[in-house]
């Protein structure tokens, strides 16, 4: 689910699939997901090498984001792969 709409069920899925938690923990400043997915607005799971995704970039260089920008409903990857889920 994205971020808008765990706001409104009241629920929100971690971006790799693991947990349904409340939609209190989003952004509580502690990271609850394995991926970070959580914490986009803060820098709770910053350290975490799995809250970060790789973004092949075909075509261009290779680039490292962190997942909680995965499926946000904005490319950050020059090639759009970290929004592949919305497509």
């Amino acid at each position: 689910a994205t971020y808008a709409a765990a706001a409104s069920s009241g629920s929100f899925r971690c971006l790799d699939g693991l947990l349904e938690l409340p939609s209190a923990v989003v952004n509580d400043d502690a990271c609850d997901c394995a991926d970070g997915s959580d914490e986009p607005g803060t820098a709770a799971c910053a350290g975490a090498e799995r809250a970060r995704f790789h973004c092949r970039n075909v075509g261009s260089l290779p680039k490292t984001v962190f997942a909680s920008r995965v499926n946000d409903g904005v490319c950050d990857c020059c090639d759009g792969s970290d929004e592949l889920g919305l497509a």
